[in-house]
């Protein structure tokens, strides 16, 4: 494989490499491309074009807002979620980002031997989300936490517990610290994967990303009994 790739925005060429990945967002910033300083529609940070496991990978790194891709067929523009990555398995693929003033267009060109490989015959999505696992220590620090998601109706709350009342669900000898200690070393490990839960609402994202992706849901609520 040559790992040889290329982005241009407006006619502007960058090389890449494997080394270093391309990071994109609102305005210029330490290694970050900006797209419109003016334009609040954009994150500081929308994302980034990278290569992980020998493979060029386009990255959301976006809190809030997704990114739309073009992969030149006709179809419909696929979505690229907050914290997903997305393998490039066609020869020029073309990243929007929208912003309120305007919708930015990068085109990423890639040599075909550093494509994805397709499935079947045919060209796979390409969406990979975090290769995130839960030990059982994580799980059961996170149904403490985000218990109240995954109860059914009139008991379901869609807000993270706080570490505090996380720990006395749990008991002895877990603590507010200990508990606060367990989730940040999860998101650590997830944003190793390239998923991100980060400031003010950290929580409400991890609550998010490990339901709708089917890591954490209601048949784990018998972990509290266990605590009681």
């Amino acid at each position: 494989m040559t790992l040889a790739a290329a982005v241009l925005i407006a006619g502007e060429e960058f090389a890449i490499s494997p080394e270093r990945p391309f990071v994109f967002g609102r305005a210029d910033a330490d290694d970050v491309i900006g797209l419109d300083a003016t334009d609040m529609g954009i994150s500081a940070v929308a994302g980034s074009v990278e290569c992980a496991w020998g493979l060029w990978m386009v990255l959301n790194r976006s809190r809030k807002r997704p990114l739309l891709l073009d992969d030149g067929g006709g179809g419909v523009l696929q979505r690229l979620d907050c914290g997903h990555r997305h393998a490039i398995n066609v020869p020029r693929l073309s990243i929007l980002v929208p912003g309120v003033i305007y919708t930015h267009r990068l085109e990423v060109v890639v040599p075909v031997a550093d494509l994805a490989p397709s499935e079947g015959g045919r060209r796979s999505s390409g969406t990979i989300t975090g290769d995130v696992t839960l030990s059982e220590r994580d799980r059961d620090v996170l149904v403490a936490l985000l218990g109240g998601y995954l109860e059914e109706f009139p008991r379901r709350h869609t807000r993270p517990r706080t570490y505090q009342e996380a720990a006395e669900l749990l008991g002895p000898p877990w603590t507010k610290t200990t508990v606060r200690k367990q989730v940040e070393r999860l998101k650590q490990r997830m944003a190793g994967s390239g998923v991100y839960c980060e400031g003010p609402a950290a929580n409400y994202e991890l609550a998010d990303y490990l339901i709708n992706n089917g890591l954490l849901g209601p048949a784990d609520l018998g972990r509290l009994g266990r605590h009681r």
